[in-house]
């Protein structure tokens, strides 16, 4: 039988150190007298721990909505990309919505803002904080958002 060749050790090598580097506990290195199949097992079963690892490292998102940031008291829309991915987009002082590379990190769920909350800063800005829309009908300023808007919220 062939025993573990340098290619298969080095992968070993690889993704024991991409365990380590997602907080996860590397595997023992293989003896060089282990065989091809030992090494092909081995690395499959690295490979799926890998996968493991970077899931479980990942941020817990939060879900689409209006959300006010606590510590500095800006505001995002977070919302789902065409490819199912979700982004925060930041409400800009000129109005409309821009994108704030890595904002959806720096989110907490409990920053969601309510319906509620929502039309009473529609109420004293005069601006829909949905669509950042100006406010125009006697309704929409009534209720500080846009019935369209509190329909999909």
């Amino acid at each position: 039988m062939s025993t573990i060749t340098t290619a298969q050790a080095g992968y070993i090598a690889k993704l024991n150190q991409q365990l380590s580097d997602l907080g996860a506990t590397p595997r023992a290195a293989l003896a060089t007298t282990a065989t091809i199949a030992e090494a092909s097992r081995a690395i499959e079963e690295l490979k799926e721990l890998v996968a493991q690892a970077r899931t479980s490292s990942r941020p817990q998102l939060v879900t689409e909505g209006v959300y006010r940031r606590s510590d500095d008291g800006v505001m995002f829309r977070v919302q789902l990309s065409e490819k199912g991915n979700s982004y925060a987009k930041t409400l800009l002082p000129s109005g409309g919505w821009g994108y704030e590379k890595g904002a959806i990190y720096t989110l907490k769920q409990e920053e969601r803002l309510s319906l509620a909350q929502l039309e009473e800063w529609g109420l004293s800005t005069g601006v829909c904080a949905l669509c950042s829309r100006l406010l125009s009908t006697a309704e929409s300023v009534a209720r500080g958002i846009g019935p369209i808007c509190a329909k999909r919220y």
